[in-house]
C-alpha cells in the first residue's frame, strides 16, 4: 500500500471513493426493486462514494478535507480530480492489488434507486489503526470528523480514536448503508463517539427499533426525501425545516452527501457550540441537495473532468 503527502485541514472524512456507473430504466420499480429482467439507458460513469462525494462538496464550499480511505491500481483519475479540489489526501491508502469500490446505480421514473455495491480493496482493523496512528498529529489538529459510511468497524475504530487523541472535535456521524447491517451492540458503541447524527428515516427507523436511546442522546438529523427535515435535539425538542419541491429533477444520486456536506460547512462555524448554527446548516445542506438533483451524478461525469 502507498500513501499521499499531507496537508493541514480543520475536517477530516472517513468514506468511501468509488467509481459511479450510472443508468436508468423507463419502468417504474415494484415492492422488490427492479425485477430480474430490466431493459436500462446506456450508462454514465462518475466518480462517487460518499467520501468522495463529501470531499468534492466541502472543497467547493471553501473547506477542503483531510479524506480518509482506500483506493485500488485503478484510482489515478479519481486522485487527480480531488487534487485539483486541494483535498488533502494523505489519509488515502492505495492496495494495488485490487481495483477501486463500484457502484451500480439504476433509477427508475420516480427517481428511486436501486444500487449494487463492490466495496473495493479490504483494509483490516490492525492495519487501519497503524494507518491512523501514523498521522495523529493530523487528526489532533482537525476540528470535525465527518464520519461517512464505511465499514462498521472501521467507523468504530476511526471515531473511538478521534475520541482517545482528539477529544474536543466534533463527530459527525452518517452510518448510511451500513446501518441495517449494525445490531444493537455496534450501533450503541459508534455512538458513544458521535455528537451529531445524520440519517434518512429507513436509517432512523432501524436505529428506533434496535438501539432506540441513540436517537435521544445527541442531535439526529432526519431527512425524508422531499418531505420536511426533522432535527432531534438531546433536550427531547424536534424542529422541521420544510423542503420545497425541485421542478424538474434530473438524478438522486448523491443528494444526501450533497445535504451533509451543506449542514458540515455551517457546522464548521463554531463546532463548540454548533447548535449556534443549526437553522444555517440545514438551510444549506437543502440547498446543496436540491442543486445536486438538478445534474446526472453526484459528481461531473469523467468525460466532464
Amino acid at each position: 500500500m502507498t500513501k499521499n503527502v499531507p496537508n493541514n485541514a480543520p475536517v477530516a472524512v472517513l468514506g468511501a471513493l468509488a467509481y459511479d456507473r450510472i443508468a436508468t430504466t423507463q419502468h417504474a420499480f415494484g415492492p422488490g426493486g427492479p425485477g430480474l429482467n430490466c431493459k436500462v439507458s446506456a450508462p454514465n460513469e462518475h466518480l462517487g462514494g460518499c467520501g468522495g462525494n463529501l470531499a468534492f462538496h466541502l472543497s467547493g464550499l471553501g473547506h477542503p478535507p483531510l479524506l480518509l480511505s482506500i483506493t485500488g491500481s485503478d484510482d489515478a483519475r479519481y486522485q487527480t480530480a480531488l487534487r485539483a479540489k486541494l483535498v488533502d489526501l494523505t489519509g488515502v491508502l492505495r492496495d494495488t492489488r485490487a481495483r477501486c469500490a463500484t457502484a451500480y446505480i439504476l433509477s427508475d421514473p420516480n427517481h428511486q434507486q436501486f444500487t449494487a455495491f463492490h466495496s473495493g480493496p479490504d483494509v483490516a482493523v490492525t492495519a487501519w489503526g497503524e494507518h491512523l496512528a501514523a498521522m495523529t498529529a493530523q487528526l489532533t489538529s482537525c476540528r470535525l470528523l465527518l464520519c461517512a459510511p464505511f465499514p462498521p468497524d472501521l467507523m468504530l475504530g476511526t471515531m473511538a480514536f478521534i475520541h482517545r487523541h482528539n477529544p474536543s472535535a466534533l463527530v459527525v456521524w452518517c452510518p448510511g448503508q451500513f446501518t441495517d447491517q449494525m445490531d444493537a451492540a455496534m450501533l450503541t458503541a459508534c455512538a458513544k463517539y458521535a455528537h451529531w447524527l445524520v440519517v434518512n428515516e429507513h436509517e432512523a427507523n432501524h436505529i428506533r427499533t434496535h438501539a432506540a436511546e441513540v436517537l435521544s442522546t445527541k442531535t439526529t438529523i432526519i431527512t425524508r426525501g422531499a418531505a420536511a427535515v426533522e432535527v432531534l435535539l438531546s433536550s427531547g425538542e424536534s424542529k422541521h425545516y420544510p423542503v420545497q419541491e425541485v421542478s424538474s429533477v434530473v438524478d438522486p444520486t448523491g443528494c444526501g452527501d450533497a445535504f451533509t456536506a451543506g449542514v458540515v460547512s455551517q457546522l464548521l462555524r463554531d463546532t463548540k457550540q454548533p447548535l449556534t448554527h443549526l437553522d444555517a446548516a440545514i438551510e444549506s445542506g437543502i440547498a446543496l441537495a436540491r442543486q445536486c438533483l438538478t445534474h446526472h451524478g453526484a459528481q461531473p461525469a469523467l468525460s466532464e473532468q
